[in-house]
């Protein structure tokens, strides 16, 4: 028991030695964040929002609906689910160089004597087999610990590019989602502007005719109505286009969605989606933990950093272990060297001397792509923090003009009002009436682009903050 003991503790205290050698080759520096300001200047007073899951406040069921397909069957979110198995599987690969290779080995021989005298003590027919195991093993001094830091770098890397997938595909579909809403409640409030317009310049056409009106009015009206219809085919082609990407988005052709999401898309009547922040997501500093990009900028360092560790080791001495060991019988008479078994073992020490400069050199080369790593995480930090400080004035100055351009149609809202009244009591011309109509149908237009922009403000501080469906432990499990 006591030698098993030894054994052990020996076994441990190999392993101690090779960690704190390997250690040695890695850098001091880490990333670190520069200054970040402790609250955001633009964000509105109140609790912190999650970030989790955010595109259910639209409360919107097609919205939420598209989301959860695209994060399932998503082509970008599958791609960057493999692209995590495949780093893990790499990880495992190079943590796996260090191990002992272990090779068993077999050979056989057959001897007969087909004419001439036989040797005495030698059988005229004889055949010996021979089998055994080799084993080699690279001590891994310097060179562990760098290579073990970047395996999982490289890991951690890939999953912060499938945090970031899922983060860009939810604000995407739920952009698609918006601009397709805004085109077609802007189409059928511009459609009944083109006909408000119709009406308008039929009447003036008509006065002109019986000269109670001058023939320039009459042109200009119907001037008015052409030119508000040339704007229908542009938001007929932004409807599709937002349909065309929602189905890319969620992996299926264009023109192939079944027959409940084309009824769902199809619903002209269906207003645009509202999504209301109070407050900032999260504070400047939570910005380090929650952008996915700012996740892979750090992972980038520590692989730049193990990267530097292993051309550092490259310049010092390499220890090799070697060993074997064969056993020979006898199958057939009694053949030379049959019943022996041999054991060899032999130590390497190798030193790299002609090409140790052309190694040094790496080594600088890697010192100096670690330093860019560092300066490339800060300069990531700083553009995560200004784009959350300009998605927050976005959404505040969106806030502002929806609420402007919600006033603004009520007021218009009142002027039609006053102006139907007036001509139901023959106070009041057609033409008239039909032109606080059209100044309605504008007031509406104006807030359908307010709430257009106020959602894709709302989108947008999301997309900056890193906001989300949480990546469960089994979404990189093979299908």
């Amino acid at each position: 028991m006591a030698a098993v003991g030894n054994l052990v503790r020996g076994v441990a205290l190999a392993c101690a030695l090779v960690s704190a050698a390997g250690c040695v080759t890695m850098p001091s520096e880490r990333a670190e964040a520069p200054p970040l300001p402790s609250v955001w200047r633009d964000a509105p007073q109140g609790a912190e929002l999650p970030v989790t899951d955010w595109w259910q406040g639209f409360d919107d069921p097609a919205l939420n609906r598209l989301v959860t397909e695209a994060l399932s069957e998503g082509p970008s979110v599958q791609l960057a689910v493999s692209r995590v198995r495949e780093a893990r599987a790499l990880s495992y690969s190079t943590i796996t160089q260090f191990l002992p290779q272990l090779t068993a080995t077999g050979s056989g021989q057959y001897q007969r004597f087909v004419e001439g005298p036989v040797p005495v003590g030698v059988d005229r027919e004889s055949m010996s087999g021979s089998y055994g195991a080799q084993v080699s093993w690279e001590i891994p001094l310097f060179s562990i610990g760098a290579t073990s830091l970047g395996a999982r770098a490289n890991t951690q890397s890939a999953l912060a590019d499938l945090r970031g997938a899922r983060v860009a595909l939810a604000a995407d579909v739920a952009q698609a989602y918006v601009d397709l809403r805004a085109a077609q409640a802007s189409r059928a409030a511009l459609q009944r502007s083109v006909e408000t317009s119709d009406e308008l310049a039929r009447i003036l056409a008509t006065s002109a005719g019986a000269g109670f009106a001058s023939e320039a009015d009459a042109a200009d009206a119907r001037r008015l109505a052409e030119s508000t219809r040339t704007r229908l085919p542009g938001l007929i082609i932004e409807e599709r286009r937002a349909e065309n990407v929602l189905a890319v988005l969620r992996g299926h052709a264009p023109g192939t969605e079944d027959a409940q999401t084309q009824t769902e898309l199809a619903a002209d009547n269906a207003p645009v989606p509202h999504l209301e922040l109070s407050s900032a997501p999260a504070a400047p500093a939570d910005l380090l933990r929650l952008r996915p990009d700012v996740a892979r900028a750090e992972a980038q360092t520590l692989i730049a950093a193990a990267q530097l560790g292993v051309a550092r080791a490259d310049l010092l001495p390499h220890i090799n272990l070697t060993g074997a060991i064969n056993v020979t019988d006898a199958l057939i008479g009694n053949p030379s060297g049959a019943g022996i078994t041999l054991a060899t073992g032999a130590p390497l020490i190798s030193m790299p001397l002609f090409d140790w400069g052309q190694r040094f050199a790496v080594s600088r080369q890697r010192d100096a792509q670690f330093d860019q790593s560092l300066i490339q995480y800060r300069q990531t930090v700083t553009q995560a923090i200004a784009e959350g400080s300009n998605a927050l004035v976005s959404l505040e100055q969106g806030r502002l003009r929806l609420n402007s351009a919600r006033a603004a149609e009520q007021a218009a809202e009142t002027t039609a009002r006053g102006s139907r009244a007036a001509y139901e009591a023959g106070i009041q011309s057609l033409a008239d009436r039909l032109r606080s109509e059209q100044q309605l149908i504008d007031s509406s237009l104006t807030r359908i682009s307010a709430e257009q922009q106020a959602a894709s403000a709302a989108i947008a501080t999301y997309r900056a903050f890193g906001g989300g469906p949480a990546v469960a432990p089994d979404v990189v499990r093979r299908r």
